[in-house]
C-alpha cells in the first residue's frame, strides 16, 4: 500500500458503502489525509488501510472517458466521477455504448448545437466524435436503411432533467437531415411537414407545460412523436400522440408552481383590443392563477411565449377566427374560475359579473350557466329531476367544467397539428418518446401515480431490452456468458396493473355509486398490505405508498375516484352544445362522440372507460409500437434540485444512477454484445470487406474470416448458432472500414458514371458549340458583308460622285463649247443668210432690171435670157451644194461629239442637229421656191424661140434695126465676180 500514498495520487476511498474519488493530500508520520472533490478530508493511519478500503484510481477515471463502457474502475463512484469531470468541462453528454447519458447544464453552451455541429455529426458515424445528442439522432436516421426497420428514441429521466429540450434537439437534427436529403435528391421546395413539426413545439409547450418545483418548463403530458420518412430520406408526414394531460392543474396548483404557460402568456401578450374583447386584467384578479402564490421568475418571458405561440399558430394554418376563439375560450376559463358561490337554500352565484363575462366568452346564457353550476339534473324513469348543490359541489362542478373545456381545447390543438403534419407512411418511421419524468412531490395525487406508472413501464422496457432479452438470447445461441444481475421492477408493475392490482381496485371502486376515496384506501390496504412493493403508512392517514424503481412514493387518496371517473354531467354537456360559438360546440360534440354520450347518463348499463384504464391501454399500445422498433436510449440526469448551473450534487446524481440501473447498464454494455446479426445478413452487409480473404464454404466461415481479420483476439465478438454477436466498438470499426470500402467502390463507379456523363455532356456541349459557332460565324460574316457592302456603297457613291462631277464638268464644258459653236455657227449662218439675202436681193434687182429692159431689148433679151437662166441655175445649184456640204460638216461634227457626250447629251445634240438640218433644208427649199417663182418661164420660152429664129436667119439683125446680142459679153455680176 505504500506506493499508493504518494502525495497527489488519485485514489478511490470507500466510505459508507460508496467509492469516493479522492487524492492524497498529506502522508506524514504514518497518518494519511484524503481530500475529496468537494473538499472533505478523511484521515487514516497507514497501517489501518486495506485494498478494500482504498484503491488507486485508474488513469481512465482520472481523466474521464467518453464511453463509460471503457472504464477500468467499474462501480457507481467511477460512473458518477466520470460524469462530474465531464460536467465541469461543459461536456454534458457521455456514452454507455450506444446509450447516451445527458446531464442538464441549466445554461446555454456556446457552439454545442449550431449548424456546424450538425454538419460534423452528419458526416461521421457513432463513436467517431465526442458524445452528443446529434450522434444518436444521426445513427437513428441512418439505421432506417442500415437495419431496415423502424427506429425509436426513448428519453427518460426525472422532471427537470432536460427531456423536452432533448426532444426538440432530436427534431431539429432530423429535420435538418431531411432538408439535406431534399437538396441532395430532388431539389424540391422546403418541406412544409418539417416546418410544421418544429413549429408545433411552442404550441404544445405553452398549452401542455408548466412550472413545477423541479422544472420551469415541465411537460404535464406525455407525447410520442412519430416521423414518417420516405426512401429518399426526407420527412413526408408525422403524427403526435398525447398521453394524460394533467387537467387538475387548470384549477389548482401546488405551492411554488404555476398554471399552464398559456394563461400567463395570454395576460402578458395580448394587446389593448384583445384585452377589452376578453375582459382581461391583472394576474392577481383570477382565482385559477393565484392558487399557488406564484412569484415572478425572470427566466420565463410570458410575452415572448405569447408571440411565439401566435406565430406558430399562423404557420400551422390556424385561421384568424380560430386563434380568436381559442383566446376567448382561455379567457372564459379564467373568468369561470372567478365565479363564486354562497349558501342560500343551496349554492347560489354571488359574482354576477364574472358569470356574465364567462357566459359571454363561451357563448352561453348566464341564467342557464348559473342553473347548471348550482343544480344537478338527472333523468329518472323518463323524468328530469333537478337537485340543488352545496357550495363545495358547485365549486367542483365549476372546476370540472373548466378542466373539461381546457382538456378538449388541448385535444383539438393536437388534432389540428396532426392534420397539418399528416403524410404518407410508405417506408419507415422514427418515434421520439417524451413522457413525463418520475415525480415525487410533497403531496402526490392521482396524476403523479399515473406518471410514475408510465415510468415504471418504460423502465421495464429498458430492462427487458438491455438485460433480460439480451442475456436470454446469449444463452439461447450458446454464447460463453456470465449472467449479470439487475434490478427487476416486474413485481412493482404487477402490484399496479395485474388483476386486483391498484389500477383494478381504483376502476372497480369508481364504478360503484357509493364508492369513496376512503373505501378505496381500505381496499388497497386490505388487499396489498403484505406486498413488498406496497407501503401502508402507520402515522399519516389518507395515504398509500408504492416502492417504485426510483424510490418510495406516498400518494394522497383524496380525489382519486372523481378524477378517475372524469365525469362530464349530461346537463353541462347539453348546455355547452347550445353555445352560440361554433368552436365550443365542436369541442363538446367531439368529446361526446368520442366517449359515447350514452355512458354519461345515470342508470345506463354501459360503463364509461375510466382515465386509468384508458391510460393503461395507451401505454400498452405504446409498448407494442416500441417493441417493433429498434430503440435508442437517452438517459437525462438532473445535477441538482435547485436548477442552478455548475452545481453537481453527488447525492442527487447517485440516486438517479442507482434507480436507472446505470451501473448494470455499464456492465452489460461492457461485457455484452449488443449488436447481433444473422450470418447471412452479416455476410450481405460486410462482404465488401472479404475480397482478399480466403473464401469459406458456408456463411459462418465467411463471417469468422472477416471478424478475425479485424479482431484476432476474439474479445470483441462471438459466433453463436445462428448469429454473429459483436460489440459496438467492433461494429463501429467494421462500419468505418465498410464505409471506406464502399466509398472507394462508389468512387470507382462514380468515376465511370461521371466520365460517361462528362463525355455525354461534352458531346452535347460540343454539338451545341458547333451550332453556336456556325451561327456566330454566319452572324460575323453577315456583319462583315453588311459592313463591306455599306463601305462599297459609300465608295461607289464617292466614286460615282467624282465621275458624275467630272462628267458634269465635261458636259458643262461641252455645252459651253457647243453653245459657243452654235453661236458662232448661228453668226456664220446669219452672215451667210445676209449674204444670200443680199445676193438674192441683187438677183431680184437684176431680174427687175431685166424685166425693165426686156421691153426695150427684146431681141437682146431673147439672146441673153438662156445664158442668164443657165447662170442663175448654176448659182442656185452651187448654193444647194454649199448647203449640202454644210449639212455634211454638221453631221461629221455630230459624230465627233457623240464619242464624248452622254446619252442625254447625244439626244440633245441629235435634236439640235435635226432641228438645224430641218431649218437649213427649209431655207434651201424656200430659196429654191423663191428662185423658181422669180423666173418667168413664158418670157424665157419666147426669148428662146426668138433666138432660135434669129439664128435661123443668119445670126444677125437685119436692116430693120433689130438689136443684136453678143453672148460672149459677160454679165456685170460675173465681171464683178471676175474682178
Amino acid at each position: 500500500m505504500d506506493n499508493f500514498f504518494t502525495e497527489g495520487t488519485a485514489v478511490w476511498l470507500r466510505e459508507n458503502g460508496q467509492h469516493l474519488p479522492c487524492f492524497v493530500s498529506a502522508c506524514v508520520g504514518g497518518v494519511i489525509n484524503f481530500t475529496t472533490a468537494q473538499g472533505q478530508v478523511y484521515t487514516y493511519k497507514v497501517n489501518a488501510l486495506t485494498r478494500e478500503k482504498v484503491a488507486v484510481m485508474h488513469v481512465s477515471s482520472v481523466d474521464g472517458v467518453e464511453d463509460m463502457a471503457s472504464l477500468a474502475d467499474l462501480h457507481e463512484g467511477a460512473i458518477m466521477h466520470n460524469l462530474h469531470i465531464r460536467y465541469k468541462q461543459d461536456r454534458i453528454y457521455t456514452f454507455i455504448g450506444s446509450i447516451l447519458v445527458s446531464v442538464n447544464p441549466y445554461k446555454p453552451i456556446s457552439g454545442l448545437y449550431d449548424k456546424k455541429a450538425m454538419e460534423d455529426y452528419g458526416a461521421h458515424q457513432l463513436g467517431e466524435l465526442a458524445p452528443h445528442i446529434f450522434a444518436i439522432a444521426n445513427e437513428c436516421y441512418h439505421c432506417l436503411w442500415k437495419r431496415c426497420d423502424n427506429q425509436c428514441v426513448l428519453i427518460s429521466g426525472e422532471s427537470g432533467a432536460g427531456k423536452t429540450e432533448s426532444t426538440k434537439l432530436l427534431l431539429k437534427y432530423l429535420s435538418a437531415m431531411s432538408q439535406h436529403s431534399l437538396e441532395a435528391t430532388a431539389k424540391e421546395r422546403i418541406s412544409q411537414v418539417e416546418q410544421a413539426i418544429l413549429e408545433s413545439s411552442p404550441i404544445m409547450e405553452a398549452f401542455g407545460n408548466a412550472k413545477t418545483v423541479y422544472n420551469n418548463n415541465s411537460s404535464r403530458f406525455g407525447k410520442f412523436i412519430q416521423l414518417n420518412f420516405c426512401h429518399h430520406g426526407n420527412i413526408q408526414g408525422g403524427r403526435i400522440i398525447d398521453y394524460l394531460l394533467e387537467k387538475n392543474r387548470v384549477v389548482r396548483q401546488n405551492p411554488g408552481e404555476r398554471n399552464y404557460h398559456i394563461f400567463y402568456a395570454l395576460l402578458a401578450g395580448t394587446d389593448k383590443a384583445q384585452k377589452e374583447m376578453c375582459y382581461l386584467s391583472e394576474q392577481e384578479n383570477y382565482n385559477y392563477l393565484r392558487e399557488s402564490s406564484y412569484a415572478l421568475d425572470s427566466s420565463i418571458d410570458d410575452k415572448q411565449t405569447f408571440q411565439e405561440v401566435m406565430a406558430a399558430m399562423q404557420v400551422m394554418k390556424f385561421s384568424g377566427e380560430e386563434r380568436c376563439e381559442v383566446l376567448k375560450l382561455l379567457a372564459g376559463i379564467l373568468h369561470l374560475g372567478n365565479v363564486e358561490f354562497v349558501t342560500a337554500g343551496g349554492a347560489q352565484v354571488s359574482c354576477k359579473a364574472a358569470l356574465g363575462r364567462a357566459a359571454e366568452l363561451l357563448g352561453l346564457d348566464p341564467g342557464q350557466l348559473a342553473e347548471v353550476l348550482t343544480h344537478r339534473s338527472m333523468i329518472l324513469r323518463g323524468e328530469e329531476i333537478s337537485t340543488p348543490l352545496t357550495v363545495e359541489q358547485a365549486v367542483d362542478s365549476r372546476d370540472s367544467m373548466a378542466m373539461a373545456l381546457y382538456s378538449q381545447c388541448f385535444t383539438w390543438m393536437i388534432r389540428k397539428i396532426n392534420g397539418r403534419v399528416k403524410g404518407k407512411e410508405d417506408y419507415k418511421s422514427v418515434g421520439i418518446l417524451d413522457i413525463f419524468g418520475f415525480e415525487n412531490f410533497e403531496i402526490n395525487r392521482f396524476e403523479q401515480f399515473n406518471i410514475n406508472y408510465a415510468n415504471e413501464k418504460l423502465q421495464e422496457y429498458f430492462n427487458k431490452h438491455i438485460f433480460s432479452l439480451e442475456q436470454l438470447e446469449y444463452s439461447r445461441d450458446g454464447l460463453i456468458w456470465e449472467n449479470i444481475d439487475w434490478i427487476d421492477n416486474g413485481e412493482c408493475l404487477d402490484l399496479i396493473e395485474k388483476k386486483m392490482g391498484i389500477l383494478a381496485l381504483i376502476n372497480e371502486e369508481s364504478h360503484f355509486p357509493k364508492g369513496t376515496d376512503s373505501t378505496l384506501l381500505e381496499k388497497l390496504h386490505s388487499q396489498h398490505s403484505s406486498n413488498a412493493c406496497y407501503v401502508k403508512p402507520r402515522v399519516i392517514d389518507h395515504y398509500f405508498g408504492v416502492k417504485h424503481y426510483a424510490g418510495e412514493v406516498l400518494y394522497h387518496v383524496k380525489g382519486i375516484l372523481e378524477k378517475n371517473r372524469d365525469t362530464f354531467r349530461h346537463d353541462v354537456l347539453n348546455l355547452l352544445r347550445d353555445s352560440r360559438l361554433d368552436f365550443v360546440y365542436d369541442l363538446v360534440e367531439h368529446a361526446s362522440s368520442k366517449n359515447n354520450e350514452e355512458t354519461l347518463k345515470a342508470g345506463t348499463k354501459h360503463r364509461k372507460p375510466t382515465v386509468s384504464s384508458q391510460f393503461k391501454n395507451s401505454l400498452h399500445s405504446l409498448m407494442s409500437t416500441l417493441s417493433t422498433s429498434n430503440p435508442f436510449f437517452v438517459r437525462c440526469i438532473k445535477p441538482n434540485v435547485q436548477k442552478m448551473p455548475d452545481q453537481f450534487e453527488q447525492a442527487v446524481v447517485l440516486n438517479q444512477l442507482r434507480y436507472s440501473g446505470m451501473l448494470e447498464t455499464v456492465k452489460i454494455r461492457r461485457a455484452g454484445f449488443p449488436v447481433r446479426r444473422h450470418f447471412q445478413d452479416f455476410y450481405a452487409r460486410y462482404k465488401v470487406l472479404m475480397r482478399n480473404l480466403p473464401a469459406a464454404d458456408d456463411f459462418k466461415g465467411k463471417c469468422e474470416a472477416v471478424l478475425c481479420s479485424y479482431d484476432s483476439t476474439r474479445t470483441g465478438w462471438q459466433l453463436g448458432k445462428t448469429k454473429v454477436f459483436i460489440r459496438e466498438s467492433l461494429e463501429q470499426k467494421l462500419e468505418k472500414h465498410r464505409g471506406a470500402a464502399v466509398y472507394k467502390c462508389a468512387m470507382v463507379i462514380q468515376a465511370h458514371v461521371l466520365g460517361y456523363l462528362a463525355r455525354k455532356q461534352y458531346q452535347r456541349t460540343r454539338s451545341m458549340v458547333v451550332v453556336i459557332q456556325k451561327n456566330y460565324r454566319a452572324l460575323l460574316w453577315r456583319r462583315r458583308f453588311v459592313l463591306l457592302r455599306e463601305t462599297t456603297i459609300r465608295l461607289q457613291a464617292q466614286c460615282r460622285g467624282v465621275l458624275a462631277r467630272r462628267v458634269h464638268r465635261q458636259l458643262l464644258e461641252t455645252k459651253r463649247r457647243r453653245e459657243d459653236e452654235q453661236r458662232r455657227q448661228e453668226q456664220e449662218d446669219r452672215e451667210r443668210k445676209e449674204r444670200e439675202a443680199e445676193i438674192l436681193k441683187e438677183q431680184m434687182e437684176a431680174a427687175r432690171r431685166l424685166q425693165e429692159e426686156a421691153a426695150m431689148l427684146e431681141v437682146q433679151r431673147a439672146s441673153v435670157g438662156r445664158v442668164h437662166l443657165q447662170k442663175q441655175e448654176n448659182r442656185q445649184v452651187e448654193e444647194i451644194l454649199r448647203l449640202e456640204r454644210e449639212i455634211e460638216e454638221l453631221q461629221r461634227q455630230k459624230v465627233r461629239q457623240e464619242s464624248a457626250l452622254t446619252e442625254d447629251s447625244l439626244s440633245r445634240l441629235q435634236r439640235l442637229r435635226d432641228e438645224e438640218l430641218g431649218r437649213l433644208e427649209e431655207e434651201a427649199c424656200r430659196a429654191a421656191q423663191e428662185f423658181l417663182h422669180s423666173l418667168n418661164f413664158q418670157e424665157i420660152d419666147e426669148c428662146v424661140r426668138d433666138i432660135e429664129s434669129a439664128l435661123a436667119d443668119g445670126g444677125t439683125r437685119g436692116p430693120a434695126g433689130k438689136p443684136t446680142f453678143n453672148f460672149s459679153q459677160p454679165y456685170p455680176e460675173e465681171e464683178g465676180g471676175a474682178g
